[in-house]
């Protein structure tokens, strides 16, 4: 099955092309707005063989918005992006091909008609039904030019003359290692700086700071290096580290505290989040509770990662929207509202009233310092587009040391001999 977003001027060539095929979404014309983005995000619901979209569906900013948004949640499905009439500079194709996009693209005066063999070679499952696959194209035989993008990504582009079956198409294929889309937070597979993930309720007692401890603890067993701030005026990092001690009476005067391996700061007038970001976590996880109450709403907008909370409950559902309302002007593309002790049916239901957003069910988890591996599944989700290697010492890099230190005493040892001989 493939699924179509397409331009009215490419929808009898991809037609053409696919035949037969089924296709199970299918959209054709020119969208405004986040219309694009919010047909992308329906087409990531669905389970396909391949993606097939155009450029000129939408503006170049949507359009690489909604691509960008598809490849998340699908990194594995195979997209096909169709340019007509560009150049061989130009920036989109460029920029799609970075992303590891399969783009078919033909110059200014080549016959568009060019593109249907590209089409039906890229497919990954052509319908014996639909007509026959040009048997003479072969990609490995066609004049082409081999150029390297950066190290590990290549790209290869075929300039085919009419004889070839393309009509002088140029077809970019990228092989890319598979890496999800995100923005420039982590380098050569190396954390780089402190990654701020905001947890913010549509409204209060949603479950803002278990959600946050789920987040913290998993990032933790990852390897990396975790701070978790109580960005709201509640007191429960108090009662957490009470609870933690054993007993009610517990009083401490430490703004901050540990709890297996992840640091807490409690709400204080001396919190400031210069001086938090300089502390060295790999991640900062703000636990800003309900958005309408904290002082701290506005570094939710700031963040690299943005999570909302909502309630599940029937009569509650009605605060997810008003909290997506408010802010419909801003753009959620990046956002993500989770739901915590909700039923699928309900989740479906909440799914329907925010197109365009990811909506995740979190699985009823009583104790966050427990692993559990359903809600390691959604967290995955949540965090893969801004997890790196881990900063934790790997077992070769401590054998390394190991064998290290065994040489240095082994010198020391047979100097000591030399000098009592």
């Amino acid at each position: 099955m493939n699924a179509i977003i397409i331009s009215n001027k490419a929808s009898a060539l991809v037609h053409e092309a696919i035949g037969n095929t089924d296709v199970s979404f299918e959209k054709a014309g020119r969208f405004e707005g986040g219309q694009f983005v919010e047909y992308c995000e329906a087409v990531a619901r669905i389970n396909i063989n391949a993606f097939i979209t155009d450029i000129d569906c939408a503006d170049a900013q949507t359009f690489l918005r909604g691509i960008s948004q598809y490849r998340v949640i699908r990194p594995n499905t195979k997209m096909i992006v169709i340019a007509l009439d560009r150049y061989e500079d130009d920036g989109v194709v460029h920029e799609l091909a970075d992303m590891g996009i399969h783009v078919v693209t033909t110059s200014p005066g080549t016959k568009a008609k060019s593109i249907i063999p590209a089409l039906r070679n890229l497919l990954p499952h052509s319908d014996q039904n639909g007509p026959e696959i040009n048997s003479q194209v072969d990609w490995d035989t066609t004049d082409s030019e081999l150029e390297k993008v950066k190290d590990r990504i290549y790209r290869y582009t075929a300039k085919l003359t009419s004889s070839g079956g393309f009509d002088s198409s140029d077809v970019m294929d990228l092989e890319l290692p598979d890496v999800p889309i995100q923005e420039k937070i982590i380098l050569k597979d190396r954390i780089i700086g402190t990654i701020l993930v905001a947890v913010m309720g549509v409204e209060s007692k949603v479950g803002s700071t278990h959600q946050s401890i789920l987040i913290a603890n998993y990032l933790k067993r990852k390897g990396y290096s975790v701070g978790l701030v109580e960005a709201n005026g509640s007191s429960d990092f108090t009662s957490i580290e009470n609870a933690y001690e054993g007993t009610q009476d517990f009083k401490s005067n430490n703004i901050h505290f540990s709890i297996e391996g992840v640091e807490y700061y409690k709400n204080n007038s001396k919190l400031d989040m210069n001086h938090l970001v300089t502390l060295g976590h790999d991640y900062l996880i703000l636990d800003i509770g309900s958005f309408e109450e904290s002082e701290w709403s506005k570094e939710f907008y700031r963040a690299s990662v943005n999570i909302v909370i909502g309630a599940g409950s029937e009569w509650r559902q009605g605060k997810i929207r008003r909290f997506r309302d408010i802010h419909k002007k801003m753009d959620q593309s990046n956002w993500v509202y989770c739901v915590p002790f909700v039923e699928n049916l309900s989740i479906q239901d909440i799914r329907k009233e925010l197109p365009g957003n990811l909506v995740y069910r979190i699985p009823p988890h009583a104790d966050p310092y427990k692993h559990q591996s359903d809600t390691d599944s959604v967290l995955n989700k949540l965090m893969k587009s801004y997890m790196g290697d881990s900063k934790k010492i790997s077992s070769k890099s401590l054998l390394y040391g190991v064998l290290g230190i065994c040489i240095v005493i082994i010198i020391v040892l047979i100097t000591l001999l030399v000098v009592k001989m």
